[in-house]
């Protein structure tokens, strides 16, 4: 629960973190923000900025400052996502996901997170990061410490353990469940899926998200358009059963910070096939089919092998569930609660060096 703290609350005992909670559930980063806030523990109180606007407008950083010079009380500014504050009188703390900006999106974008978006995260007092990848990829382009570097592994919902319903649709299907930007590797899985014995054997691609015409004719070229379905947009609580309703999930990006849709995937008792490449692996291990993504060849020798193979089916499935054990939203946030506690302790030292009461820290 969001908590609104007057401002002439001193800190006392307990942490004021000021958050920008705008961050849609659907997201990984509204997965993660739910579930930090979800597992706060006592001592922590979280005031809403209450921000408005686009979350990613390249005037984001100015917004977040003008909202925490609002707030006169001492405290912790965190982002669950990856915008710091342009100035900030309390201490920041901002979340990592990935650097997909810097590799998918367009020139512009490139430079002002190299102009604007590293200076800032060096200014920060801790910066946690999804994974190991995402991390050393952070620290090799921003050059902040390394000791102000974490990481804290995200979790996965306990709703697709506990859901043990399978979605009943008119035809066998491998499932994709995610969005449809470029470096997600669309384009290779359906030619792949048209080299794989999976459509002339009546299973299905089935694909999250509205119908794509790109995507459409790109079957059509290659011949398989009767395989491909669009499922449209899946309320949250409907995603279990999806998955557990598959034959296999398919999740071959090119690029992840992290991979959530793996974990998802592991706590249904689904097999998945997965990518070698970035953070895919690290958060995979020996539970999930690993193929070159740039590999069409490996792609649809994947699709036939996880459909068929009912040994190394019963493999994944079983080592799935000993490696979701490695992640859960408790163990994290605990991880994440105890950084923010460490930058109160070291503010409230550097506040007792510089001579100012504590309670004003």
């Amino acid at each position: 629960m969001v908590t609104t703290i007057p401002k002439s609350m001193a800190a006392g005992d307990n942490a004021c973190v000021y958050a920008d909670l705008r961050w849609p559930a659907m997201t990984g980063i509204g997965r993660v923000m739910e579930a930090m806030v979800k597992h706060a523990p006592p001592s922590i109180q979280i005031v809403d900025l209450q921000l408005r606007g686009k979350i990613g407008s390249p005037l984001a950083p100015i917004a977040l400052s003008r909202a925490l010079s609002r707030h006169d009380a001492p405290g912790i500014f965190w982002n669950p996502g990856f915008i710091p504050p342009l100035a900030s009188r309390v201490p920041s703390i901002v979340t990592v996901h990935d650097l997909t900006h810097l590799h998918y999106y367009d020139r512009a974008r490139k430079f002002y997170y190299d102009a604007v978006f590293r200076p800032l995260y060096r200014a920060c007092a801790a910066v946690v990061c999804v994974s190991n990848y995402t991390r050393d990829e952070f620290l090799e382009w921003s050059g902040v410490p390394e000791e102000r570097v974490h990481v804290v592994y995200n979790g996965v919902d306990p709703a697709f353990a506990a859901d043990q319903s399978k979605a009943e649709l008119p035809f066998p299907y491998v499932l994709y469940p995610g969005n449809h930007r470029s470096y997600k590797n669309l384009d290779r899985l359906i030619r792949s899926y048209s080299r794989s014995s999976l459509l002339r054997a009546g299973v299905k691609l089935a694909l999250t998200g509205q119908p794509d015409e790109r995507l459409i004719r790109l079957a059509s070229t290659c011949g398989a358009s009767d395989g491909l379905h669009f499922l449209g947009r899946i309320p949250d609580g409907q995603m279990p059963s999806l998955y557990r309703g598959a034959e296999a999930i398919i999740f071959i990006s090119l690029y992840e910070g992290f991979g959530i849709p793996i974990l998802e995937a592991f706590a249904t008792g689904t097999p998945v096939m997965t990518s070698t490449v970035s953070a895919m692996p690290e958060v995979a291990g020996d539970a999930a089919l690993l193929v070159d993504p740039t590999s069409e060849e490996q792609i649809a020798a994947g699709l036939d092998r996880i459909v068929a193979d009912s040994g190394l089916r019963l493999r994944l499935t079983s080592a799935g569930e000993r490696r979701l054990q490695q992640f859960s939203w408790s163990a994290s946030a605990k991880q994440f609660w105890s950084i923010v506690e460490q930058v109160r302790g070291d503010q409230a030292a550097e506040g007792l060096r510089s001579g100012r009461s504590c309670d004003r820290i």
